[in-house]
């Protein structure tokens, strides 16, 4: 039977652990996971694994064809009880620009009520949460309430290249009822937010050449081919002024916003002062409803840098060889990365079919939105308001990429994000930190979440 009241036990135990809980934290950033660099990873794998066995769960290192997956579970001795599977990663962005960090990014220390350290918040102190809940469940109850299973992958910050592989090659062992997911930042307020999905990534190159050599662009100039101009043609024929793709077809399969989509935004908070200083502006420069749309809703085209030429002191008056774009596009729900890029490619060529374009080292991260009106969602609302005494937001998708697309395309499984971070991170920058009081929040909120889920399950309502 599930108690009708959340265990006070579990609550004072929580309270009593953490010294130990920081401890835990500090070990496991203290261990470099660099997927980027190939550096440390696999000693955080084993160093994760062995937390988590000390602390109750069954748990293994698995290898892929990248990076291994930390996996494990404890079971509830509940019947039919609810299966929650806990993703997360463990590997970490570079820590460059090193001489930018307060203290060094893997010697974590703790400063006006924050851990500092490369990891803190994305995602050691959050994956860590779970395991750290499930720990209290075992200890004050003996199991906790609901089958647990944890997903802890090393190449999330590097583009997940081999989750995909891995969740259908082990399908069976990872079936679930939910992935829950806790990543990112909470509101700037501290409110807690309950995400529904995330937009999808996909990074392409494009690559002008000209001449075999930089030229003199006197001697040379009107005859030389200049690259730089192909690629200022091509991406004036891509996105226009306002921002609007103007790839043919870019558009045919984005999800429509329907009303469920539009009533969550409407009950969402905004500040334009509040969200322009996230971007170092002094406020957003547009409404409420066009700037959540914008941010999660609708397909976005990036330049992220562009390549070419002499920049330096002086001049130096050439016709550069070569020119090269970076893209980053972040696609929304029911559009694919294959489509996209083949659909750019397209465009570019019909433009100019000197410019190349070229696949990234980033991979590709798929759109996915799980429905607002999900089951899950109500009982997960309730856990996080008990914890925090605040009303969770719920946004129908973030606007950055995780690699959710895996759990419902392979799984046939839902997933819904509850981040647990503050919302100044510092996430892939330098003095990464997460605020302890986040940190214990988080905790608490993963141990009710378990209980909150399976009293829904009891009542018949998940």
């Amino acid at each position: 039977m599930i108690a009708q009241k959340f265990p006070s036990e579990l609550d004072c135990f929580l309270k009593q652990k953490q010294d130990e809980h920081l401890q835990a934290l500090r070990r496991l950033v203290q261990q470099p996971s660099i997927s980027a660099h190939d550096r440390g990873v696999e000693d955080c794998a084993r160093l994760l694994c062995s937390m988590m066995q000390q602390r109750g769960i069954e748990a293994e290192v698995i290898p892929t064809s990248g990076q291994p997956v930390v996996y494990g579970e404890i079971q509830s001795p509940q019947e039919d009880a609810y299966t929650l599977l806990c993703y997360g990663h463990y590997d970490v962005q570079p820590p460059e620009p090193l001489d930018k960090w307060t203290s060094p990014p893997f010697e974590p220390q703790v400063r006006d009520g924050r851990l500092f350290g490369r990891g803190t918040g994305d995602n050691k102190g959050q994956l860590i949460a779970h395991v750290l809940a499930a720990e209290a469940w075992r200890k004050v109850e003996g199991k906790p309430p609901i089958n647990l299973k944890f997903v802890f992958e090393g190449e999330e910050e590097s583009g997940s290249p081999h989750l995909r592989e891995f969740v259908s090659k082990h399908r069976e062992r990872l079936s679930a009822d939910l992935v829950y997911i806790s990543d990112g930042g909470m509101h700037p307020s501290g409110d807690p937010v309950i995400s529904l999905g995330n937009r999808g990534i996909v990074g392409i190159t494009l690559l002008a050449r000209g001449a075999d050599r930089d030229n003199h662009s006197g001697n040379k100039g009107g005859v030389a081919p200049n690259p730089v101009w192909m690629l200022v043609h091509v991406l004036a024929n891509l996105v226009d002024s306002c921002g609007e793709v103007m790839v043919p077809g870019f558009y045919d399969d984005v999800r429509p916003i329907g009303p469920q989509e539009e009533r969550l935004i409407e009950q969402l908070p905004f500040d334009p002062e509040e969200f322009g200083r996230t971007m170092g502006l002094s406020r957003v420069p547009m409404g409420k409803q066009k700037y959540y749309r914008r941010i999660m809703l609708q397909p976005y085209f990036n330049i992220s840098g562009i390549s070419s030429g002499y920049v330096g002191p002086g001049s130096k008056t050439i016709i550069p060889a070569e020119a090269e774009c970076r893209i980053d596009i972040r696609m929304v729900a029911d559009q694919t990365s294959s489509d996209v890029v083949d659909k750019v490619k397209k465009a570019v060529e019909d433009v100019d079919p000197r410019v190349e374009v070229i696949g990234r080292g980033i991979g590709a991260m798929e759109p996915s939105r799980t429905r607002p009106d999900h089951p899950a969602v109500d009982p997960i609302k309730k856990a996080l308001q008990a914890v925090s005494g605040r009303q969770p937001h719920v946004k129908p998708s973030g606007g950055g990429s995780l690699p959710n697309a895996v759990w419902p395309e392979e799984l046939n499984t839902p997933h819904i994000g509850v981040p647990y971070a503050n919302a100044d991170e510092n996430n892939h920058s330098p003095d990464e930190n997460l605020r302890l009081d986040c940190y214990y929040r988080g905790i608490r909120s993963s141990a009710r979440v378990f209980w909150q889920l399976a009293k829904a399950r009891a009542e018949g309502d998940i």
